[in-house]
């Protein structure tokens, strides 16, 4: 290989690259990258039907492959199998369920997933910690033990299937609200704190042998703390994290790849320089850059400004995830894809991680003659789909239900003790639904919902699908708290009434 085509084996494109650079045919002749990103999903297409986002089909992929001149490393997020019916994530179930059987079988699913496209890397799973409560995510603990236990064994289940896992997003997110897809984001906390949290889960990734790290446009000032241009470095740019820490101090001896190189959170205007310079701080695979910048850091070794050691430190680590997968292809070690073992294991991961988080009343199970007509109280802004559904299941079971979301047909009316006695004499119980990912999304705009806590505790009950920070920052005293740990889905509202009516028992555990 020349200098150049070495470079560009850390080059993980997208369809947009390849597209805006002539297509698969003349893309793959010029450019000799290392691999390529694959996404599903609705196609971003431009006048002449090329795709110019992320988003490509099964068929395109294996036209980038054919095309390219080197085996492609292809990475990818998710991927459904095909003809899977049961769509759904159950890693939010996996915190509520501490069952580390249950972590293990959901990444042996995402191996499942990955090889039944072709896809030889995962980027994934997010081993963060929700500890700032407003954080964009929802993290499935905020206890780095529990965290430990559980994606070692989801690691251990994606790599056992032949698949690369990734951990991400180093150094960590979940102690600064800011999203780094939008400015530059922050982890906070003090060093020695950093160690026993965030750096005790990368450590136990790394003794799981995990295959690739993903750093994010997130500081760490506690480390790094060479203020400069109005803000802290960033891992994407810093020598001092990506090197001297990650693979440095905390010993990580596989790959390192960036997150996103168009985000918000490390743009500056010349992403050419930036790619450079993500590059040059080490990271090993850049994801989504302008291949133009191949030169640019051919440029730099020849010059001396980065040493060719960088280069060879990045291409012996990547082929270490390579004959990684490699291994696994030739030895056949890894399940074939089972479309029903998915289902099957993924309704489960969800039901065991269902928690009844409070009955202090023992309101719970309850009982249809007792409860006929139920008043559901539709909580959130962003979604028209769970209150629906919950209504649709317990009419199915006989019992009455209506969806509300404001008192008074005038939503702008002050809401009164005496208009929540009057409304609520009419029902025998009020379920509010909360389905918002995370707390900074919850808006609040209605009447039914700034009065929550004047209906009667003893006919209430708080059903949360998102963000376990729900139930101790805005329902702090209520008695009855289901917390869902999964999405609303027609199979999991089901297993939600099911378990109302005593048909199931709740036996998850709080993720908090």
């Amino acid at each position: 290989m020349t200098l150049r085509e070495k470079i560009l084996q850390t080059f993980i494109v997208t369809i947009r690259e390849i597209n805006t650079h002539g297509g698969p045919e003349k893309f793959f002749e010029k450019y000799p990258v290392g691999g390529m990103y694959y996404s599903e999903g609705e196609k971003l297409l431009d006048k002449n039907g090329l795709e110019v986002g992320t988003a490509l089909d099964y068929d395109k992929l294996n036209i980038c492959k054919k095309n390219s001149r080197n085996k492609l490393l292809v990475c990818a997020d998710s991927a459904a199998l095909k003809n899977q019916q049961f769509n759904i994530s159950a890693q939010r179930s996996l915190g509520g369920s501490h069952n580390p059987e249950d972590a293990y079988n959901y990444g042996k699913i995402i191996g499942m997933q990955m090889n039944d496209k072709g896809i030889d890397w995962v980027l994934g799973p997010s081993i963060d910690m929700c500890i700032d409560h407003l954080m964009y995510l929802t993290a499935i603990s905020d206890d780095p033990k529990i965290i430990a236990m559980l994606y070692r064994q989801m690691v251990r289940g994606i790599q056992d299937q032949g698949v690369c896992a990734t951990a991400k997003h180093f150094p960590g997110l979940g102690t600064y609200f800011v999203n780094m897809h939008i400015a530059p984001g922050a982890n906070i906390l003090p060093f020695d704190k950093w160690m026993d949290s965030y750096g005790y889960t990368y450590k136990q990734m790394f003794e799981e042998d995990v295959m690739s790290v993903m750093t994010t446009h997130v500081s760490l000032k506690s480390y790094d703390d060479e203020f400069t241009d109005g803000y802290y470095p960033i891992a994407t740019y810093s020598k001092k994290l990506t090197t001297d820490l990650l693979k440095g101090e905390l010993g990580f001896k596989g790959a390192v790849v960036t997150d996103a190189l168009i985000m918000g959170g490390m743009a500056t205007g010349n992403l050419v320089e930036e790619t450079v310079q993500a590059f040059k701080a080490g990271a090993d695979l850049l994801l989504w850059p302008p291949v133009e910048a191949a030169e640019r850091i051919e440029e730099c070794i020849l010059n001396g400004e980065i040493p060719m050691s960088r280069l060879d430190d990045a291409l012996e680590r990547i082929e270490r995830m390579r004959n990684f997968r490699k291994t696994a292809l030739d030895n056949k070690s890894f399940d074939k894809p089972d479309v029903k073992f998915a289902e099957k294991t993924l309704k489960e991961i969800v039901k065991r991680g269902m928690c009844c988080l409070r009955n202090d009343l023992d309101i719970l199970p309850i009982k249809t003659e007792q409860y006929k007509n139920v008043l559901i109280v539709d909580v959130t802004d962003e979604d028209e789909v769970s209150s629906e559904l919950l209504k649709k299941e317990l009419i199915k079971r006989g019992i009455n239900a209506k969806v509300r979301r404001d008192i008074y047909d005038v939503p702008s009316r002050v809401c009164w003790q005496a208009d929540i006695d009057a409304l609520q004499a009419q029902y025998d119980f009020v379920i509010f639904n909360v389905n918002a990912h995370f707390v900074a999304q919850w808006s609040v705009p209605h009447m039914l919902i700034w009065a929550s806590h004047l209906f009667d505790k003893k006919k209430k009950l708080i059903v949360n699908y998102g963000s376990p920070f729900f139930a101790v920052d805005y329902f702090p005293e209520d008695p009855t708290i289901i917390e869902m740990n999964c999405q609303p889905k027609e199979e999991t509202v089901a297993m939600l009434v099911d378990g109302l009516l005593g048909e199931m028992e709740f036996k998850g555990s709080s993720t908090i």
